[in-house]
């Protein structure tokens, strides 16, 4: 892919400009965000279904709602995502607003559905993203629960804020290669939904979605909150405990 052929990664960023596709039908709005599935059923239609356009899974947390607000760029690259509620702020607000029934889909429990579904039906995984061997350690714990699971890794660029225009080149040449019906992009949160949704138009894979923390969790590299504990909806609580150091920030 030529430098000509591609516009340059390295704008990804709060302020990226998204070039509009087609839009997501949208269920429901929270302050302005398209909330699109809102029930883990149709969710999971939607990702099973064989389809010509990648699809892009959002998984929607309060954090994404406030930078949705101030950034009219980010917003509008939500509508052409599947939203998915995530965070428990997100779902409470959606019900006191009286938004109808909503379900919380969490980024965790939808990889678990993906991963699942994947090796029932031969479909591979690409994994991209996180932190130096992270991505290899949690692609060896995800074949020891499926063992017959199509998995391959990349760590990609080690800051894709900055991201040359050859090394997105490199990482999507690797994701085509590999031809995944699944691509999970561990790029932290807005910068992996911004990436996808820049490179939407190279990449080869039939879903796409950004994952966060999850797979630190099946690395092992932090805890993995309780599921009981997600549902009552103290995760928040679980990770201010053992991982102090998102929550130190200037």
């Amino acid at each position: 892919m030529s430098r000509k052929n591609r516009k340059n990664s390295a704008k990804v960023g709060l302020k990226t400009q998204i070039k509009p596709t087609k839009k997501m039908d949208k269920s429901i709005e929270i302050l302005g965000v398209p909330l699109s599935g809102t029930q883990k059923s149709e969710v999971l239609r939607k990702i099973w279904l064989q389809r010509k356009e990648m699809l892009h899974v959002a998984t929607v947390n309060p954090e994404y709602v406030m930078e949705a607000r101030t950034d009219e760029g980010f917003r509008s690259m939500l509508t052409q995502c599947l939203t998915v509620v995530d965070g428990w702020g997100v779902y409470w607000a959606s019900m006191w607003l009286g938004r109808g029934k909503v379900e919380r889909v969490s980024g965790v429990e939808l990889v678990e559905e993906i991963l699942r579904h994947a090796e029932q039906k031969s479909e591979k995984v690409f994994l991209l993203g996180a932190r130096s061997g992270v991505a290899e350690r949690a692609a060896i714990e995800m074949r020891k629960i499926y063992p017959q699971l199509l998995v391959e890794w990349y760590e990609g660029a080690r800051s894709v804020r900055v991201e040359k225009n050859e090394e997105a080149s490199m990482t999507i040449a690797r994701i085509n290669a590999y031809e995944p019906g699944y691509l999970l992009v561990a790029y932290g949160s807005p910068y992996q939904d911004l990436w996808i949704e820049e490179n939407r138009p190279y990449l080869r894979a039939r879903v796409a979605m950004g994952v966060g923390g999850v797979l630190d969790e099946w690395a092992g590299v932090v805890a993995r909150c309780p599921r009981w504990i997600d549902r009552m909806g103290l995760k928040w609580l679980w990770r201010l405990v053992h991982e102090p150091w998102r929550y130190r920030r200037s």
